[in-house]
């Protein structure tokens, strides 16, 4: 799905609308310029791991991660989170204070109050519905979960970066390009042909792509998803190192351990053995 609308000159285009079970672990991933990604977990328990620490979920957590924010969700065993999720692209182009105070915050998490859990269950309600005027019901919720996340934000603690405009790249290839970041534990289809052919484009422009979206080439976004793939394998003491390395891409065990060190500062076996 893809609904674009506009509000006070801002480009938003929601491009997801998610109530799932999250059972299995989601790699240590990032969204690209202007995305957002609002998590509400309405049942069960888990962890919210970034590169600055992990935070406990539970029932009624709410957290947003923005632009290049890393970020791995690992669900409880014994009670499976189930996530409400909406992922959205915004482009600022105004002064209005509900949309700079939401795009202000990369990275946010807390608790969610009774108006938000309930515009959630609206906005997924409406979404199973597809009704003839959906688009529009959900173009409304949209802006109003954006305005009442906003109050939870304290202006004092809001950046004092503002969103930069987007350039020329199609918003909807750029939502593809933070999908296709998350299959790049696949190994033998990590290639960049591969990846600029599922895209649309020649491998130099997705290059390009890649680097002005996130910061990074194709080859480190690659090396940083097989060494999240490896910390969440190596903490299954079932799976040898050597098997690790295989299912990361490494033709040798050697040649793992030594990615992995440069990585973490450790052996695999030390961050085993630490886990």
């Amino acid at each position: 799905m893809a609904i674009t609308f506009y509000y006070n000159n801002s480009k938003i285009q929601i491009f997801k609308i998610i109530s799932d079970m999250l059972e299995n672990v989601i790699q240590m991933h990032s969204h690209a310029k202007n995305g957002y990604e609002i998590h509400l977990i309405y049942n069960g328990k888990g962890i919210l791991e970034t590169p600055e620490g992990q935070y406990k979920l539970s029932k009624n957590s709410l957290y947003i991660t923005g632009p290049n924010v890393f970020h791995k969700q690992i669900p409880d065993k014994q009670s499976p989170m189930h996530e409400l999720c909406i992922y959205l692209k915004i482009s600022s182009g105004s002064k209005d204070n509900t949309i700079n105070y939401f795009t202000s915050q990369p990275f946010w998490i807390g608790k969610s109050n009774s108006e938000i859990r309930t515009i959630f269950k609206q906005m997924i309600e409406e979404h199973e519905k597809n009704g003839p005027w959906s688009e529009s019901i959900l173009s409304a919720l949209c802006i109003k979960l954006i305005a009442e996340i906003s109050r939870l934000y304290s202006p004092e603690n809001a950046s004092s970066n503002s969103t930069q405009n987007d350039n020329d790249l199609n918003e909807s290839r750029s939502w593809i390009l933070d999908q296709l970041v998350l299959d790049l534990d696949d190994d033998a289809n990590a290639t960049l042909d591969n990846f600029a052919k599922r895209m649309g484009v020649c491998p130099r422009q997705a290059e390009r792509i890649i680097k002005e979206h996130y910061g990074s080439s194709f080859k480190n976004l690659k090396y940083e998803s097989r060494m999240a793939m490896a910390a969440t394998l190596l903490e299954q003491n079932s799976i040898s190192i050597e098997e690790c390395a295989a299912r990361c891409g490494y033709a040798s065990a050697s040649s793992f351990i030594s990615a992995f060190k440069n990585k973490y500062n450790v052996t695999p076996k030390k961050y085993r053995e630490r886990k």
